[in-house]
């Protein structure tokens, strides 16, 4: 099912393409949106774009963003006049950099706007004895194994990691207001599904089953994913995940796996790790290298390019403990 929706989507991906550059005009479009012509092969072919790549397709295209993603019209189109959407117009124009923070708002936006409110009638009533009890697999119609009951073997999702190039707010202001991934890890429903995974420890320990449990709404610290991990939750009880955005890790870590990290296992050189640098947008995974008062991040795709910043400017490194892959 899921295969077919991103057929679908890369499918009117092309359209959008065709109708604005024409059928020779996958460099120019490319081009438009930022992003080089073979990173845009992967899209129009085989892979799902991140949400602000998604966003300057709809813009430069001029197709709605909801038929984009979906293949159906908005409900109540919005008029071109919008003050709302003419404030995002000229934010953009001014400051293109902040697509990726305003596609990330809109993400958390709709994800908000898809649950009912608490006390509705829409709201399933449910019992804290509910959340507890094994589910079906989706699809499979299999029962979940027991360890998905107990919360402690629970390690938390995040948000999520780009493998590409790093990028950097221009200006300090821009980054007031955006819940950093720091806050999420300090900070640190009820199941919906539950879905089993493959494990790969990054120093051959044996980690043990891990599952994938999406809650129907987010719990106390807003976090909606978490991974079923016993084995990884024991060696490090701090444990949490982020899912990958890109493909400069790959093939040993690709777009749309999760990394889990702790923040008691530091960086080490030639290791995978996930580093946040001062007045990134985001973090970014890569191997990691430290000379003298560099630290080079280096790329496992030649494909992307490597970068070296101060060793002063880096926030924080955690070394890539696990990857865990549908």
């Amino acid at each position: 099912m899921e295969d077919t929706q991103n057929a679908d989507l890369c499918r009117r991906i092309a359209q959008v393409r065709v109708e604005t550059f024409g059928a020779r005009g996958k460099s120019a479009f490319a081009k438009a949106l930022g992003i080089s012509p073979s990173t845009y092969d992967y899209y129009e072919s085989a892979r799902v774009p991140p949400a602000d790549v998604l966003l300057r397709m709809a813009t430069v295209g001029g197709v709605d963003l909801t038929w984009l993603l979906t293949g159906q019209a908005a409900q109540a189109p919005v008029a071109a006049d919008n003050p709302i959407l003419q404030r995002a117009a000229r934010l953009l124009a001014q400051s293109p950099q902040a697509a990726a923070p305003l596609a990330a708002f809109l993400d958390l936006l709709g994800k908000a706007m898809s649950f009912p409110e608490k006390g509705t009638a829409d709201a399933p009533a449910t019992a804290d004895a509910d959340a507890a009890k094994p589910q079906a697999n989706a699809g499979e119609g299999k029962v979940a194994p027991p360890v998905t009951a107990d919360r402690a073997a629970w390690v938390p999702v995040l948000g999520r990691s780009a493998a590409g190039v790093a990028q950097f707010w221009s200006d300090a202001k821009q980054a007031r207001g955006v819940t950093q991934l720091a806050d999420l890890i300090a900070r640190q429903g009820r199941r919906e599904q539950v879905q089993p995974m493959t494990v790969s420890s990054a120093d051959g320990a044996a980690q043990g089953p891990v599952w994938l449990v999406t809650l129907s709404a987010p719990d106390a610290d807003d976090v909606v994913e978490f991974l079923a991990a016993p084995g990884l939750k024991a060696r490090h009880a701090d444990a949490f995940a982020l899912r990958i955005d890109g493909d400069s890790m790959s093939p040993d870590i690709r777009h749309g796996d999760f990394v889990v990290l702790s923040p008691t296992a530091p960086a080490q050189d030639g290791r995978a790790a996930v580093v946040q640098l001062d007045g990134q947008i985001g973090v970014t995974c890569k191997l990691f290298r430290q000379a003298g008062a560099g630290v080079h991040l280096l790329p496992i795709n030649e494909a992307f390019p490597s970068q070296t910043f101060p060793a002063d400017s880096v926030q924080w490194a955690f070394r890539v403990l696990a990857r865990v892959r549908v």
